[in-house]
């Protein structure tokens, strides 16, 4: 027997021969390199369901396992290894690193990289990449130049070159063989020598025989994956290997040089021109996508390819854009690969856990996480209103509180959710970690909520999620306590708080959940990989940039090139060798050419100007080089930088696009329509001067923002109003006593009646003392005016109802908080505010209450604002009554007191004047908004869309 090398270019060249030797020989045993792969080959081969000869198809992490089926069919019995998966072995490894750690106190300082989060990876990398060359620890250490390698036959514990990398990293490695074989383990890496192993058995070599391996889709192979072949080969085994040409030349080290003296090489290729690529570069990643998607849609407006003929591959960080482009677009798509737990609603419910008890159970935090409407917590308005007065903060105050409130399960909750993450915290084993994430789940009664909707879970894909999810962990927590073997000492080790939730993080990348069922015509796509047996029409290979192809090709801190080449350069180990940087761009390239040819008619390749940060991002270098080798020709190129956002003069998708020249045209502000009005209140003109859109949506629609937790300065400002109304009338009832002292009697009780949450809430304690303070001065600064009063006779009135004001058919009503009778001097309108003054500079509230009196034919002498922040009264005078005004200025107090330089009468006018412009809004219905200063801090300006609109303006102005 021998071995043949098949070379291809496109994956469809396989079906005809593949599908032919199948038919041929039944007795074969496939093997691709991944899962996605044996579904495409099955379908190549046109296998269906559960068909008597069902062929065997294999990958590498297969091979162990099928060849001891196998054995156990043919009646021996075989000791089957339990393979690691990558959470189990980043724990197998953190415990082998800190074992080495704890024997010597110098290893951190001399590589400083152990200190490194991602150090256990990397570590765990290098060990893979070395079992897969089938270097054992005594040929590692020698051709390291340690005296203690072969010289010695074995390596001691007392390794003497543990600070230096490459000592720590072959300590490491030999340790991580003997754990392996100790505990009945296997490595990935370490499957095809487990299985060369296997092939020693008689009868298994004798079966074999009768059997040929077809191996699809491998450009080149581990040493441990080639000596497996070679192994197979020596029996007499038949062996195709189909391989995927990359059209690199010799440089490239790949399947045909390694079995260069045992292999018959051919090609099967019947197509050797160029591959169509089309460039798309746009300004963004998101920009990238629509314009992908766009495109779509025009060629299948051709009428040329349907949906399921275009794949398309992006990078993971994509994926939520390329979802929200999609959808926006309405194109079809199904993924290759479900979600991983780590992207589910219940990862994200833990961690928003994780942080709560990170940050001792703040309020907010805690009050978004009761008031998620999937949780179904369901608190009332009552307890919602109990809540924001009380503002629980930490775990005993929210205790006292749900106890307080008779939530008995949510306080099983919070308990359990507190013990949970104090128990990690101070230190927890990987089966414990598992066992206690399981019963919080539980605890949760996160499963008694799913139930009452498990009769079709279809509908909602959070409560699949969250099903899935609680399954995962509680198979893993069974498989770690009752699965043989066991995973020896790493399984009992504690892990600190960081490393439990590395290695739960680690656990929930690498479990997927299934791929949702997939849509009839739909786009494939794949995320960071695609199969390589995959073929379509139509490939689009987004995010072809140089930061991703080759991206960043960092040398190893334990294994560098240097090391590398010493390792090659050592006669023993003849055979082997570990990648290179270079080899490993190259291996790069040819990763990425194979995508250039997974299209059968036409590949897109995208391209952004900058990243998510705005950094410049470049083409790929590895486009360049294979257009120069006529592996692909570019057939057009479409460019769309940020400038054109829009589509300009093209066609464009009605429902998803909007074209710039369509919205560049003459647009009028969008004005609020109600039906017509003929009131309104006084109170409220300055709100319409400042915009009569705001004014709508304030008092005529009430669209307020929800109210904020904690201090409420509405309910603040009928405080003070109730103050003074009842500080007023005691003075008025009792000559010997001042406005303060007033004040300091009332002050408590006031307080009780109308914001008793000042009092009771500690934390609101520092707005009672501001508040309180406020009053004080504002009382002493009103004494002051009333003793420049003394002797003249003044008739005072609280919450004085005004004669409404008629214009044009709409009544405007008002009602002010203080008027005073002057004797000889006409009528003083008082206001008391809670800000500050400088917000009361333009008003022209009283103004308008000063022409409801006067057009009852009273004389106004002056209407002043009361302003408690900054304990100033500002406001105006008549201009009959200024020098009146003027004694009304208290000597001590002069700097908090403002008389405006524009009189009464004239103010009152300009109040006329925007009063009958209001009511025509009134009468109308409709109100336009005011674009100005104050719309960048309104709460309100998504609904009038300035921005939108004044930046479409500036550019079509050229600016």
């Amino acid at each position: 027997m021998s071995i043949t090398i098949h070379a291809y270019r496109f994956a469809k060249e396989l079906q005809k021969p593949l599908k032919e030797l199948y038919d041929e020989h039944k007795d074969l045993i496939f093997m691709v390199p991944s899962q996605d792969d044996k579904r495409l080959l099955l379908e190549m081969l046109s296998v269906e369901g559960l068909a008597a000869g069902f062929p065997t198809v294999w990958r590498w992490g297969d091979l162990y396992g099928g060849l001891a089926d196998v054995l156990r069919r043919l009646g021996i019995k075989t000791p089957l290894k339990r393979q690691l998966d990558p959470p189990d072995h980043w724990l197998v490894v953190r415990h082998l690193v800190r074992n080495a750690l704890e024997s010597s106190s110098h290893i951190r300082q001399a590589i400083p990289a152990i200190g490194q989060s991602g150090f256990i990876e990397t570590i765990g990398t290098q060990l893979h990449e070395l079992i897969g060359e089938d270097i054992s620890r005594e040929d590692l250490a020698y051709a390291l130049s340690c005296k203690a390698g072969k010289d010695n036959g074995s390596c001691d514990g007392q390794c003497r070159n543990l600070t230096k990398p490459t000592g720590f990293l072959c300590h490491i490695y030999g340790q991580y063989l003997s754990y392996l074989d100790k505990n009945e383990l296997a490595d990935s890496a370490l499957i095809p020598i487990l299985a060369r192993n296997l092939l020693q058995i008689r009868k298994l070599a004798e079966y074999l025989r009768r059997h040929a391996f077809v191996l699809v889709g491998f450009m080149s192979f581990m040493r441990s994956q080639y000596e497996f072949l070679r192994a197979l080969n020596e029996l007499d085994i038949a062996i195709d290997i189909y391989k995927p040409d990359p059209a690199m030349g010799d440089n490239f080290y790949d399947v045909e040089q390694q079995f260069a003296k045992e292999a018959t090489i051919n090609s099967i290729s019947t197509q050797n021109e160029p591959v169509r690529s089309h460039l798309i570069a746009c300004g963004d990643s998101r920009q990238e996508l629509e314009t992908c998607a766009r495109n779509i849609w025009f060629e299948i407006q051709k009428d040329r390819i349907s949906f399921e003929d275009i794949a398309v591959e992006i990078p993971a960080s994509y994926q939520r854009i390329l979802e929200d482009v999609f959808s926006v677009y309405r194109i079809p798509w199904a993924s290759n690969v479900g979600k991983p737990l780590n992207e589910t609603f219940s990862w994200d419910l833990l961690m928003r856990l994780k942080a709560i008890k990170d940050e001792d159970w703040p309020f907010l935090s805690v009050l978004r996480f009761l008031s998620d409407p999937t949780l179904g917590f369901n608190l009332t308005e009552q307890q919602l209103m109990s809540l924001k007065e009380d503002m629980p903060s930490g775990i005993s105050q929210w205790a006292a509180w749900l106890k307080q409130n008779n939530l008995k399960d949510l306080l099983e909750i919070f308990r359990a959710c507190d013990t949970f993450f104090n128990v990690v915290r101070t230190g927890i084993s990987a089966e414990k970690l598992f066992e206690r994430l399981f019963k919080l789940l539980d605890d949760m009664k996160l499963q008694e909520r799913i139930r009452r909707f498990a009769a079709d879970l279809a509908p909602d894909e959070v409560l699949f999620e969250v099903s899935k999810f609680i399954e995962a962990i509680e198979k893993k927590a069974l498989f770690l306590k009752e699965s043989l073997p066991k995973l020896g000492p790493a399984q009992r080790d504690i892990l600190f708080e960081s490393e439990a939730w590395e290695y739960l993080r680690r656990f929930a990348e690498e479990t997927r959940l299934l791929p949702p069922k997939r849509p009839l015509n739909s786009i494939t796509l794949y995320v960071d990989s695609s199969p390589v047996l995959a073929s379509h029409s139509l490939y689009i290979l987004v995010n072809a940039t140089s930061e991703k192809w080759p991206g960043k090709i960092a040398e190893s801190p334990l294994l560098n090139d240097q090391a590398r080449m010493t390792i090659h350069e050592n006669i023993g180990l003849a055979g082997i060798h570990l990648p290179l940087r270079h080899e490993r761009r190259q291996q790069l390239e040819a990763l990425f050419r194979r995508r250039l040819c997974t299209a059968t008619d036409m590949t897109w390749i995208t391209c952004s100007a900058v990243d998510v940060q705005g950094r410049p991002k470049k083409i790929s270098p590895f486009l360049e080089n294979a257009l120069n080798d006529r592996l692909c020709k570019e057939d057009g190129r479409t460019e769309r930088p940020l400038s054109r956002l829009l589509p300009k003069e093209e066609a464009y998708l009605r429902g998803a696009e909007v074209p710039q020249d369509k919205f560049s045209r003459p647009r009028k502000k969008p004005i609020v329509r109600t039906d017509p009005r003929y009131e309104g209140y006084l109170s409220d003109i300055d709100t319409w001067i400042q915009c009569p859109a705001l004014y709508a949506y304030k008092s005529i629609f009430n669209l307020y923002p929800p109210a904020d937790v904690g201090f409420n300065p509405q309910i603040c400002g009928m405080m003070l109003h109730r103050l003074w109304q009842r500080a007023w009338e005691k003075r008025s009832a009792h000559e010997n006593i001042n406005l303060l002292r007033c004040v300091e009697e009332l002050w408590e009780e006031t307080v009780k009646s109308t914001y008793p949450q000042l009092l009771d809430n500690e934390r609101m304690r520092r707005h009672y003392d501001r508040l309180y303070g406020q009053a004080r001065r504002m009382a002493v600064v009103q004494e002051e005016i009333l003793k420049n009063l003394k002797g003249v006779s003044i008739l005072s009135k609280s919450e004085v109802t005004l004669t409404p004001l008629n214009i044009d058919k709409v009544s405007f009503a008002g009602r002010a908080d203080r008027i005073d009778h002057i004797e000889g001097n006409g009528q003083i309108i008082w206001d008391y505010k809670t800000g500050s003054s400088n917000s009361y500079e333009n008003a022209l509230q009283l103004a308008a209450y000063a022409l409801a009196l006067m057009k009852e034919g009273k004389h106004v002498a002056a209407s002043l604002y009361l302003c408690h922040e900054n304990s100033t009264c500002i406001g105006h005078g008549s201009s009959a009554s200024k020098d009146f005004v003027r004694k009304l200025v208290p000597k001590d107090y002069a700097g908090n007191f403002k008389i405006k330089r524009e009189h009464l009468d004239e103010a009152a006018n300009r109040a006329e004047g925007h009063l009958i412009e209001w009511a025509k809004d009134l009468s109308s219905g409709s109100f336009e908004p005011h674009y100005d200063k104050a719309c960048k801090e309104c709460q309100y300006k998504g609904f009038c869309r300035r921005n939108e609109i004044e930046r479409e303006e500036t550019e079509d102005n050229g600016n």
